[in-house]
């Protein structure tokens, strides 16, 4: 996650904590004084600010009449107005209590050095610290750090260290014991690069006192700078428990949860909350809505006109549309008061690598090294998109650099360890890919994918007529965590199982899927054409749309079957405008969402080639190699705005669910699965006959079929309720009827997968087949469907249809040994002796049970493909573990008599 205004060298502002500069107690320079009604006053001031009722606290302050208590009330009003942005009443309030003495009053200068930084006059800041410390004897910690690190923020590193060193050093002299200054201590230490110091004092500063707010999200933004989210999101919540109103920490939260709401929430509170606002628009920047994008930006940046995000967001959302001259014009604001600002270029970077363009990330990150060699965020942001690149070499090499000077960096050592793993892989090649995966991958998934790979690129350079950039590399990974840390750099990628960068392919091995793993690589492959076409601009709504229409166009069973999803949504009213399909995967909140996002995209791609062209959708592809605005794009390609367009679309999809004439309930779940769109998706038709009382839900559904003959839902939910008390032919009925009404339907369980059942339990061998074959027309993650077909096909001597079965259930799953027992049985009838070989290969590899008849088996297989040398060694490993088993010495002695 990015964080740059919070970054080592350039800070943009001394964060909205800053506000809690004062813990409501504290008083400087204050006399004894006698408890009565202005005291309670001022607690019941502090008790409504402490609690985050800022503006009645803000209105209670200047309420206590008492001149002894003048300090405090200042402060406590600067910061309950500045928590809900009202800055120059905050900044009015102290600059009329200090005047010109600020060694007078110390604290409340601080405080409005801060607040002064928070509004973008960090000149005036320093000025007032400078002064401040040079007129005190002993300066409070809180100056020498605050001091130090906008030094730093202005590029003054080598001034800022002493005031940082100096705050430190009182710690470790045993002069620092209040929560605050312990936090200040710890981001003196931040500031320096020494983040085990900076972990343990934000630990100590809340552990003295819980309620510190500004220790706990300072705490949470180390752990947000080193992609340490779990802990960052503690130390947020820890401090919303104290306080559920300080948007420092809303803001925190909805940076990891990329969540409009928690920002919308922080900006009720504060509508001037600088991060929120940045973050809001970063957040439309993704989500590809730039006009908001801007607007949130430039409010952010009326507040803090040195906000380094906003203005780097900004300048990243300039050059991604070539529009260089605003670009130069922002930088050179930046430049004005932070020159070589390192967290400015690795923001933009990290705004191209966030769009897939890889290339330009580069440029810009090698831009972040070189204004501070020292920034190793900027190393971990080059090193990873180089990888993304394939530069695998260098990019590792910057890598290393940044965890050697920055092990605390979870992205860095997460995709460092993934390295250690990657070393171990096979390296394997074909014409156009070079493919790393386990030792294990490589026997038994190989020998499928490097044939699909070969036939996919023929027929995708043919359809394109584009070429990708060779060698495509694909690296397959044994379990998700791994394959998340190479696609993201952490742990935890949600329900994706393949990524494309342009040139890099990552998926995770069949062996940790339950999908159909050779529909997900073409899927993915798909991408290397359409991203490289454009240099990596296309939307990633386009992109996903055009992969998953391509699923369907290699194997007819490929694809995504979600007609009861588009009822729905065109029922719901929930299609989105065209315009705004990015933002279906950047703002979805499920798996069903995101599942919906990619199907809609489909829709939309299939509308083009159905109605204009296939030729039509080269065209609009060619288009997003070309900066332009989306309504030039459409009218380029359509004559037509992009609104006429949608309204096409969206009369398309109404006559297709007119067409399909399916009548959905409102009661009933959408299925659930994967996000993705790779895998079995289940609805709740098997959990209500399980759950529910089987007479009742008859009866329920008996009523909707009679309301509405058009019900799928209810004609299976009847179909299973039947076949379980066993009245075959009423299921069947139903069944059937849901069948018809619904035929493409592909989720579990479905009506031919049921019907198969009641057939099996009828004994009638020939109907199940029959329904398990419908079934696979449209279910491509049935294993043992497939399975059972293949069988079947076997007995009926049947082997071409047995080697399309078993090719069904290979393209699920690779990993299980009856497929391959399967396939080596049909190869040896087929007389296929190098494919024989090739089965009982992987027969051995996987065989457990029984290794010595496998290896036996695969001795015979040698002999038969005039391979006695390999036969005997295979042999003679059988008979080591068994030296008695005599089919084992019956192929050694005919290996013998083979022998040249």
């Amino acid at each position: 996650m990015n964080c740059p205004d919070f970054l080592r060298r350039q800070r943009a502002v001394a964060f909205a904590v800053g506000l809690a500069l004062l813990p409501a107690a504290t008083v400087a320079q204050q006399p004894d004084r006698q408890a009565g009604s202005t005291d309670l006053l001022l607690q019941r001031a502090h008790e409504l600010a402490d609690r985050g009722s800022w503006q009645a606290a803000a209105e209670l302050y200047p309420l206590v009449s008492d001149p002894d208590l003048v300090g405090e009330t200042a402060a406590g009003e600067a910061r309950a107005r500045a928590a809900i942005g009202q800055y120059e009443q905050a900044i009015g309030r102290l600059e009329t209590l200090i005047g010109d003495d600020y060694a007078e009053w110390r604290e409340h200068s601080v405080q409005l050095a801060e607040l002064l930084r928070d509004t973008g006059q960090s000149a005036r800041a320093v000025e007032i610290l400078g002064e401040l410390i040079r007129e005190s004897v002993t300066p409070p910690v809180r100056a020498l750090v605050q001091y130090g690190d906008l030094l730093m923020y202005l590029g003054r590193d080598g001034e800022a260290e002493p005031y940082l060193e100096q705050a430190i050093q009182r710690y470790m002299n045993g002069s620092v014991f209040r929560s605050e200054e312990v936090a200040m201590v710890a981001l003196a230490n931040w500031r320096l690069d020494r983040f085990h110091e900076a972990n343990s004092l934000f630990s100590e500063a809340v552990r003295t006192d819980g309620d510190n707010v500004e220790a706990h999200v300072l705490w949470g933004r180390l752990f947000q700078e080193k992609y340490n989210e779990a802990d960052a999101q503690r130390s947020f919540s820890d401090a919303l428990e104290v306080n559920r109103r300080y948007t420092p920490a809303m803001v925190g939260l909805a940076r990891i949860g990329n969540t409009e709401r928690r920002l919308r929430d922080a900006l009720e509170v504060n509508p001037g909350d600088a991060g929120a606002l940045t973050l809001f628009g970063e957040l439309m920047v993704r989500n590809e809505r730039y006009d908001e994008a801007r607007g949130f930006l430039e409010e952010a940046l009326a507040v803090n006109p040195e906000s380094v995000t906003a203005l780097a967001t900004l300048a990243g959302l300039a050059a991604m549309q070539e529009e260089m001259d605003r670009y130069r014009e922002l930088e050179e604001r930046v430049d004005a008061f932070s020159p070589d600002n390192a967290s400015f270029y690795a923001t933009v970077a990290e705004m191209f690598g966030h769009d897939y363009r890889f290339t330009e990330a580069v440029e810009y990150a090698r831009e972040s090294i070189e204004a501070d060699a020292g920034y190793w965020h900027g190393r971990t942001v080059l090193g990873n998109n180089l990888v993304r690149l394939g530069e695998e070499e260098e990019g590792r090499e910057h890598l290393e650099l940044a965890f050697d000077n920055d092990p605390f960096n979870v992205l860095t050592s997460n995709l460092l360890q993934l390295y250690d793993t990657l070393d171990g892989y096979a390296t394997l090649e074909t014409e156009h890919f070079r493919v790393n995966m386990s030792s294990r991958d490589s026997l038994v998934l190989w020998p499928y994918m490097s044939e699909l790979l070969e036939e996919s690129w023929d027929v995708l350079v043919e359809r394109y007529g584009y070429e990708p950039q060779v060698p495509v590399i694909i690296q397959v990974f044994e379990n998700s965590e791994d394959f998340a840390v190479r696609s993201v750099g952490l742990p935890d990628i949600g329900p994706l199982v393949g990524i494309c960068f342009g040139r890099v392919v990552t998926l995770i091995s069949p062996d940790d899927l339950e999908a159909n793993w050779q529909e997900i690589l073409w899927h993915e492959l798909v991408h290397v054409f359409t991203l490289q076409m454009t240099d990596n601009r296309i939307p990633r709504w386009l992109s996903e749309g055009i992969s998953t229409w391509e699923e369907s166009q290699l194997r007819p069973e490929w694809g995504r079957r979600q007609g009861l999803d588009l009822v729905r949504a065109v029922r719901d009213d929930q299609l989105l405008h065209v315009g705004s399909l990015n933002a279906g995967f950047s703002g979805a909140r499920s798996n069903a969402d995101l599942g919906f996002a990619y199907f809609q995209s489909y829709l939309v791609v299939d509308y083009i080639v159905e109605e204009y062209s296939f030729d039509h959708l080269l065209a609009l592809i060619d288009e997003y190699g070309e900066i332009r605005s989306n309504a030039e794009r459409f009218e380029n390609v359509f004559d037509m705005d992009l609104d006429t367009f949608d309204d096409g679309f969206q009369r398309w999809i109404r006559q297709r669910v007119d067409d399909m004439d399916v009548y959905v309930h409102n009661e009933d779940a959408p299925d659930e699965g994967a996000g993705h769109g790779h895998g079995v998706r289940e609805n709740n038709s098997a959990v209500m006959a399980e759950v529910y009382n089987n007479a009742s839900i008859k009866r329920y559904m008996e009523a909707r079929v009679e309301q509405n003959p058009r019900d799928f839902q209810a004609h299976l939910q009847l179909g299973i309720v039947l076949f379980r008390e066993g009245d075959y032919a009423l299921a069947r009925q139903h069944l059937r009827e849901a069948h018809d009404i619904l035929p493409t339907y592909a989720g579990y369980p479905s009506p031919p997968l049921v019907m198969a059942q009641v057939y099996e339990a009828q004994g009638n061998r020939e109907a199940r087949m029959e329904w398990l074959a419908i079934l696979l027309e449209n279910q491509q993650h049935d294993f043992g469907s497939a399975m059972v077909l293949a069988q079947d096909a076997i007995d009926r001597d049947d082997l071409e249809r047995a080697d399309y079965y078993i090719d069904r259930a290979m393209a699920i799953n690779p990993y299980r040994l009856d497929v391959h027992e399967l396939a080596a049985r049909v190869a040896e009838q087929q007389q296929e002796t190098a494919r024989a070989v090739q089965e009982l290969e992987i027969v051995t590899t996987l065989e457990r049970n029984d290794p010595v008849d496998a290896r036996t088996r695969l001795a015979r297989a040698y002999l038969n493909n005039g391979q006695p040398g390999e036969a005997r060694t295979t042999v003679l490993r059988a008979l080591e573990q068994a030296p008695t088993y005599e089919a084992a010495q019956r192929v050694l002695l005919d290996a013998l008599e083979g022998a040249p």
